[in-house]
């Protein structure tokens, strides 16, 4: 779908300049990784938001360190409770509670945003009349799949694209199957909102929930083919990790949604039957494993005969384990240097050392055709390697937001002259952490 509304480039000041993004951001424990995350939603440029952290009853110095922040930065809020692990819908909906932004963008404490993520979404929200604006999302970390790709990676999308309940519910879309929508984690006009929250008996699937009671309610949910979210899989993430009571609770949410769709809206009755059948057998799955764990051969057994749609679970899960016990994981970190530039800026004989990258230009605001295969090869570069990077013009530059972590980065203007920054550590290059003077660069 192409919307003429939208171009690649619109010059000026706009009306989303002027609307003010509260993100939320819910906490337990996650002193490992929330100082960049926080960082990414400080260093937007666009400039006119608050950041609400609403913490879950942390143990460790998670808080502490949003409250160095908040010295710093009185765009920065802190929501604690004394209850400890109610769970994000529940800490989410606290700092909701308290938002006084137009829009609202959730961004979890273990993720990254890119520096123009923000403003790229507004604008498109605000241009395509959108309620819900999502952008594809990339895997990174250690719990990344070794075959990395992003959430919308397959759908090769050129343009936005409006999606509807049954689409959200079924995961399917243009030709592709069994995408995750849930994932994604949209820009939200606050009004749309309403009194709309998460459902807080929820721990998983409370994003998917989110959105369909939205989409009920006669909002507009568009994707757009960007990727600028990192999603960090790590050991502690739990919401890709089903456990037999979450299962419980989600399956009884949709039963009860369900009962309450009329008969005229069939293809998206039918898709929340097919969803409650799939958890369903997930539910009968864990228990099946949970028997072989406990080596109770007969229950096993015998669940496997009265359930055999659970076998091929079960290979499947079988052949992952094989795969990553034949991984031999490196004791040691080796460097690389890329070069991040438009085709054509640099060439490969200037730099005999690097392994040249080619990405796609970027425009000031609207969106850009995906480019996914390129980000994810990013993010398993930077999952693997300290990276050493060199970062040319205005397309080395976003690029380079969209690198998770890197050991150097240098920047240079589209005509190879060095600019200021020369940066060590910590996620990908902006504009205000590294005082760049923009050129177009």
């Amino acid at each position: 779908m192409t919307d003429p509304k939208v171009t690649n480039e619109v010059a000026g000041d706009t009306i989303a300049d002027h609307q003010r993004i509260s993100v939320i951001m819910a906490n337990f424990n996650g002193e490992a990784h929330i100082t960049p995350a926080i960082r990414s939603v400080l260093e937007q440029t666009h400039h006119n938001l608050e950041l609400i952290v609403s913490d879950d009853g942390s143990s460790d110095e998670s808080c502490s360190i949003v409250r160095a922040t908040m010295a710093q930065d009185r765009r920065v809020r802190l929501i604690e409770s004394e209850t400890a692990a109610c769970g994000p819908a529940t800490a989410r909906n606290r700092a909701l509670n308290m938002a006084t932004g137009d829009w609202v963008a959730i961004v979890d404490a273990d993720d990254i945003i890119h520096p123009e993520r923000l403003s790229r979404l507004l604008h498109c929200a605000v241009t395509l009349e959108a309620d819900l604006v999502a952008d594809d999302l990339i895997h990174f970390g250690d719990g990344a799949s070794q075959n990395h790709k992003t959430l919308l990676q397959d759908l090769r999308l050129k343009h936005p694209k409006e999606i509807d309940a049954a689409a959200l519910v079924s995961g399917n879309l243009d030709g592709c199957k069994n995408i995750q929508l849930g994932y994604l984690k949209p820009l939200i006009r606050k009004a749309a909102l309403g009194d709309l929250r998460y459902d807080e008996g929820l721990r998983i699937d409370e994003d998917h929930d989110l959105y369909l009671r939205l989409l009920l309610a006669n909002a507009r949910f568009t994707l757009i083919p960007d990727a600028m979210y990192l999603y960090r899989r790590h050991a502690g993430s739990v919401s890709y990790r089903f456990d037999e009571t979450s299962l419980r609770k989600m399956i009884a949410a949709q039963s009860a949604l369900l009962n309450t769709l009329p008969r005229t809206r069939e293809p998206l009755r039918r898709a929340v039957e097919n969803r409650v059948k799939h958890h369903e057998l997930q539910l009968k799955y864990i228990r099946l494993v949970e028997a072989l764990k406990a080596r109770d051969t007969v229950s096993a057994m015998s669940q496997m005969m009265r359930h055999p749609r659970c076998a091929p679970l079960l290979i499947q899960s079988l052949i992952e384990r094989g795969r990553r016990s034949r991984r031999k994981p490196s004791t040691t970190r080796q460097c690389k240097k890329i070069v991040l530039c438009a085709r054509g800026h640099v060439r490969q004989a200037d730099y005999p050392d690097y392994t040249i990258i080619h990405v796609p230009d970027a425009p000031g605001t609207g969106y850009t055709p995906s480019a996914a295969r390129i980000w994810a090869e990013l993010a398993a570069l930077s999952d693997n390697h300290d990276l050493d990077i060199l970062a040319y013009g205005r397309a080395g530059q976003f690029a380079l937001g969209l690198v998770p972590a890197f050991k150097t980065a240098q920047l240079f203007s589209a005509g190879g002259e060095k600019l200021t920054l020369h940066a060590t550590g910590g996620h990908g290059a902006t504009t205000q952490s590294f005082g760049i003077c923009a050129e177009g660069a």
